[in-house]
């Protein structure tokens, strides 16, 4: 498990044990919650502190908490002092002074979280640019440059070795850049993204590729576009196929963020007299990524009979678990006091807030580097490569030198390999995505590459 993870989730961790907390729940209900609701690395904390004092492992479950966060490495300081000052907090016995305690602990894990955001940014220049220029210039040299040397006369009378080149071109550049991928993917404290080996079957459409690379084969007597014939359309047909999840999955994700926001507001229109039930349905409705969620929400009260928890459960658990958690422990605090579950709303709102803040200001910092990435396998890369081949011909008919056969297709080649990788390495960026997303971006990427390098190479310069 990589620590510096765990500072990620330290944020929705101190917002579940507050909203517990302050719903009327003990230290030791919000250390049960976090281990079986929390996130994934921190559920794996919580539950081992469980386990060991259902085992009699330890005097309390509080003081095993505090045990284990003292056995962290110094990458989860941010984790856990901010868990320290919650635990803190449950001890102390007048109210205001364990809320802001609550807020504080909420502060700290924010910073640390700023804080590791900064330094992983930071973390990437080397690297990104390692994939800039082994990408593009590497074979740009090889398939390119050093046969215009041989032209030259650079090399004597000796030939250049093509074995060589089309092994470092197809073999060992690719091979570097999903190694950086797969490193900066591993090393990524962001990422919360898993895949599972279903998701690969969005790639079953792409498949498509090997009749129509056979059909174009089997009619034309130009080789060099058998990319643009074959493998193109089949991302097209991909893409038009995936793009209802996509779209699914882009609407829910919108919907989180804005629940996010709304907790706020449910906060502020149940301290101002509106029942639970009416400010949660009315602050979604106010917003649109949320409408359909109010009114679902809406429907459910009704069905449930005036059991708003389950409501809240069946309706909000489809889109985050979390946000259902914060939602539930604000309707439970309700049942007792009203204006206390609205305060209790309000804090969980600015927490969200300043969590929202921190995501938009990371996404951000990282923009500049994925959309140089993104722009390298699209755009950059295929221009530079296909002018150069381009080059490479008429200077070859000139000097009467044969130039290196099957140079466009070798090329096509890696640029529908650099499409995949560049996939690849973006989505282990930030929060990361999963496997549908590179496959989306994927065939997104390698039409339009292909294209532009088939424009280019076509670019007659004499």
């Amino acid at each position: 498990m990589d620590n510096r993870r765990l500072v990620n989730e330290c944020p929705a961790v101190i917002g579940m044990m507050t909203s517990t907390m302050q719903s009327g729940g003990s230290m030791d209900t919000a250390i049960r919650t976090v281990a079986t609701s929390g996130p994934r690395n921190s559920r794996t904390v919580f539950d081992e502190v469980v386990r060991l004092a259902d085992t009699k492992g330890c005097t309390s479950l509080s003081q095993g908490l505090a045990d284990r966060m003292s056995a962290l490495p110094k990458e989860a300081n941010g984790y856990a002092r901010a868990v320290m000052m919650a635990l803190s907090a449950s001890e102390s016995g007048d109210d205001e002074t364990r809320d802001r305690m609550l807020r504080d602990s909420a502060e700290i894990a924010l910073e640390a979280v700023k804080e590791m955001g900064d330094t992983y940014g930071a973390s990437l220049s080397m690297p990104c640019m390692t994939v800039f220029g082994i990408g593009i210039m590497v074979p740009m040299i090889l398939m390119s440059i050093l046969p215009l040397l041989s032209i030259g006369g650079m090399f004597g009378s000796g030939t250049i070795d093509q074995n060589l080149i089309i092994l470092v071109t197809l073999v060992l550049v690719p091979g570097v850049i999903l190694f950086l991928s797969v490193y900066l993917r591993s090393n990524n404290p962001f990422l919360s993204e898993t895949s599972s080996a279903s998701e690969l079957r969005y790639a079953l459409p792409i498949l498509l590729a090997l009749p129509l690379a056979f059909i174009y084969g089997s009619v034309s007597d130009y080789p060099e576009g058998i990319f643009i014939f074959s493998l193109a359309p089949a991302c097209v047909t991909a893409a038009i196929l995936m793009w209802d999840e996509i779209r699914r999955g882009k609407k829910r994700t919108r919907c989180e963020q804005s629940l996010m926001d709304t907790v706020f507001d449910i906060g502020n229109r149940m301290l101002s007299g509106t029942n639970f039930e009416n400010a949660a349905s009315e602050a979604m409705a106010s917003r649109k990524e949320c409408a359909d969620l109010s009114d679902r929400f809406s429907r459910e009260c009704v069905l449930c009979r005036g059991d708003l928890y389950s409501a809240v459960s069946k309706t909000v658990d489809p889109v985050s678990t979390e946000m259902s958690l914060a939602l539930r422990n604000i309707c439970l605090c309700s049942e007792r006091d009203s204006d206390d579950a609205g305060r209790l709303a309000v804090t969980l709102g600015k927490q969200f807030q300043n969590r929202n803040i921190a995501r938009k200001n990371l996404e951000l910092s990282l923009k500049s580097t994925t959309d140089m990435m993104i722009g390298t396998a699209m755009i950059f890369a295929p221009m530079v490569l296909g002018m150069s081949v381009s080059m490479l011909g008429p200077l070859s008919r000139i000097s009467g030198f044969a130039s290196m056969s099957g140079t466009s297709i070798i090329l096509g080649t890696y640029l529908v390999e650099l499409s995949a990788l560049i996939a690849i390495l973006v989505s282990s960026l930030g929060s990361g995505e999963g496997m549908t997303s590179m496959i989306w971006r994927f065939c997104l990427m390698c039409p339009i590459s292909l294209m532009t390098f088939a424009v280019c190479c076509s670019i007659s310069l004499i």
